[in-house]
């Protein structure tokens, strides 16, 4: 049972994922929410930068799947999600993957500033860390770039800067 304070944090965060996905019920909202926060926190991520990070890749529709293949919440593609242990087409698991994922790539740039670490985390999510590494930050596509301001600007909006 949830103390009143995290059960306050929890309707909190189902009420953002339903701004941004009004086809969840509420029921589903607070089972992602709830799942959310306690993945980012065991991975010692920010919640709200996952929570902005699946906004921008599916609108947390738990359904999504983007032209390239990629599925689910965090438009995990079938190799990472594989190379993850998780089943992408499952919400909960997708969330799992999501952020071991996103917690892997912040790790892998954690010597740097964190305006940079968190720049080249999202630019590795999705274009891949091998595009970064080859640009020496976040690569020149258009796609790509967009990304990474739409997540950290919502991420910061989500932090109330």
């Amino acid at each position: 049972m949830l103390g009143p304070v995290a059960a306050s944090i929890v309707l909190a965060y189902a009420s953002a994922l339903r701004a941004f996905d009004p086809g969840l019920d509420g029921a589903t909202a607070a089972r992602l929410a709830a799942r959310v926060i306690a993945e980012a926190d065991a991975a010692q991520v920010d919640a709200r930068l996952v929570v902005a990070l699946v906004a921008v890749e599916s609108a947390w529709n738990p359904r999504a799947v983007s032209k390239a293949g990629a599925r689910g919440l965090g438009q995990l593609m079938p190799a990472t999600a594989a190379g993850l242990g998780v089943d992408p087409d499952d919400p909960g698991a997708n969330l799992h993957g999501t952020v071991v994922h996103l917690r892997g790539l912040i790790a892998r740039y954690a010597a740097l500033p964190p305006q940079q670490r968190y720049a080249r985390a999202i630019a590795a999510y999705n274009a891949g860390a091998g595009a970064v590494e080859r640009y020496g930050g976040v690569p020149p596509y258009a796609e790509t770039q967009l990304e990474v301001r739409r997540v950290i600007g919502l991420w910061r909006r989500l932090c109330g800067t």
